[in-house]
């Protein structure tokens, strides 16, 4: 019974400091939880190893080829793992580069059956498509949401220079080849 008295006699003064408000002016050090920055670029962007300049006719009434470039980098990598060349009218092209080329298999694969889950309409047609001047699997997808918004993509997955890409073209129009597309586009892309 003693060593229970000495236990509670022990424990009161560890309870009533624990219990003292904390100091609301004491300011504590920063602790940095940003893991990845966001690039943006204007005149050039790496793709497939090749270096691109980045149309910027901007004052044209016509700002087709206005466009940038943007990408995440993350502070544990030593590569740019995603990017995103876009351009005024809604045409653009985004890539994420994975470890392996069954990831990038994986996710090329898994993508139209996820998007046709959340779409009013969704249509999916295998087409031939040449990234890099690289013949490559690709799909044409055409979808109407919900609300009432229609796009289109080309997907595709390529290995190019070690890289294993999950790519997409995006656009409002739909494109049944690549001579609808920018000149930038048309750099990159052939169907």
């Amino acid at each position: 019974m003693k060593l229970l008295f000495y236990c509670l006699i022990a424990l009161i003064p560890a309870y009533s400091f624990s219990q003292q408000p904390t100091d609301t002016n004491r300011i504590e050090e920063p602790r940095y939880d940003t893991t990845s920055i966001e690039i943006r670029s204007t005149n050039s962007f790496y793709f497939c190893s090749g270096l691109y300049k980045i149309p910027r006719d901007c004052d044209k009434q016509d700002q087709s080829n206005c466009c940038s470039f943007s990408s995440q980098v993350h502070l544990s990598e030593r590569a740019i793992v995603s990017g995103q060349l876009a351009c005024y009218n809604g045409t653009s092209l985004s890539w994420t580069n994975f470890d392996s080329e069954n990831i990038a298999k994986s996710a090329f694969e898994g993508y139209p059956p996820q998007i046709k889950k959340q779409m009013k309409k969704f249509t999916q047609t295998e087409i031939k498509l040449s990234i890099c001047n690289q013949e490559v699997r690709a799909y044409k997808l055409s979808y109407k949401t919900h609300q009432g918004f229609n796009g289109h993509e080309l997907i595709a997955y390529v290995n190019t220079n070690g890289q294993h890409l999950f790519v997409h073209l995006h656009s409002l129009k739909e494109l049944k080849s690549s001579s609808q597309l920018q000149p930038i586009f048309r750099q990159i892309i052939s169907f």
